[in-house]
């Protein structure tokens, strides 16, 4: 990490910096020059998550896949959002449980999940419309359409 990179801690239970990624995502600066890396506590992030155009070089970073986990339950046709729909769109588009528009995104070890029952519809893990984004030891877990990678520059390279 560079030394000139901004660290921010999550924790749910109070101990970091914030207590849901969604408000550390927020404290970044708008046009941000900076790798910001929000390092998370193990834990379940029961919550939808929005790295807006306006936030970019933001990494996620736990500790490892299997203890920390982005999950939400949103589908097509039913999407709870704090954001409105006219900035996360409608649908199979907006209905990702993590929504990545800022470039030069970084995941690690991270589990995101869409967390909506089998049947309920297509159900986005994580969506990314966002140039330069990469994807270290994370996994995408849901039973329909689990990542979503729509950047202008893309990779179709192996998931795991």
């Amino acid at each position: 990490m560079a030394a000139s990179s901004v660290v921010i801690r999550v924790d749910q239970d109070g101990s970091g910096d914030f207590r849901t990624v969604q408000e550390a995502i927020d404290s970044v600066p708008l046009c941000n020059t900076r790798r910001t890396v929000i390092r998370l506590s193990p834990g379940i992030y029961r919550q939808p998550v929005y790295v807006p155009k306006t936030k970019n070089l933001i990494t996620l970073a736990g500790l490892i896949p299997e203890d920390t986990f982005l999950t939400w339950n949103n589908t097509a046709t039913r999407i709870e959002h704090h954001q409105a729909s006219r900035v996360v769109g409608t649908g199979t588009f907006g209905c990702g449980s993590t929504i990545v528009e800022g470039e030069d995104f970084i995941a690690e070890n991270i589990t995101f999940e869409n967390s909506s029952p089998e049947g309920s519809g297509q159900a986005v893990a994580i969506r990314v419309t966002a140039d330069r984004c990469a994807f270290y030891n994370c996994r995408f877990l849901g039973w329909q359409v689990c990542p979503l990678f729509l950047g202008c520059k893309s990779f179709a390279g192996w998931i795991l």
